[in-house]
């Protein structure tokens, strides 16, 4: 099963094993692409540079995220907005301290972090009288319809999937900095 699912991904497994010296097992897969940022009317409508008084406030977004390429990719939508600010922090409890010493006004939350994942941190931020009124967005990959009601559920304000859809992500983040005012 484990060879056809690394032939499936492009490729390949294998073992070298010598009687009474023992064996290694190895897989070598192809490396995705990085996201890249879609080039479609739409998207691009959605990337344009937002307009910002001169006596707008700078908000503040944190993305709790652990994989590098999903950053990077928020990282380039928040550029193109000058009113936004983002932290960022690739676990949870990072993520909980920074919420707290910063008060961000929206959270984007992973659900699968490393040590504590995302619905245990919502509930902990949820807990404290702090930030219990920030609204966070789940961006997860968790994206069965079961999933998403769970995450609801458990009180996250909008669920994303990945992979993240521009247009529905800078849609969601208006409306999350909308609730936060």
């Amino acid at each position: 099963m484990t060879k056809r699912l690394a032939e499936l991904m492009g490729g390949v497994i294998g073992v070298e094993s010598a009687v009474g010296v023992g064996s290694v097992f190895w897989v070598e897969l192809l490396r995705a692409a990085e996201p890249e940022l879609p080039a479609g009317a739409a998207e691009a409508q959605a990337l344009a540079p937002v307009p910002v008084r001169a006596d707008s406030i700078q908000r503040t977004v944190l993305y709790v995220e652990d994989n590098p390429a999903n950053l990077k990719l928020v990282e380039q939508l928040i550029a193109r907005r000058p009113d936004l600010r983002l932290l960022s922090a690739c676990d949870a409890t990072a993520g909980i301290q920074l919420a707290r010493e910063h008060l961000p006004d929206v959270i984007l939350m992973d659900i699968n972090l490393p040590g504590i994942s995302g619905i245990r941190a919502l509930r902990i931020l949820h807990e404290d009288p702090r930030t219990q009124r920030i609204p966070v967005v789940a961006i997860s990959a968790n994206a069965m319809p079961h999933d998403i009601r769970r995450g609801l559920d458990a009180g996250f304000f909008r669920y994303l999937t990945k992979p993240i859809k521009v247009t529905a992500f800078m849609e969601t983040l208006d409306v999350a900095l909308e609730a936060a005012s």
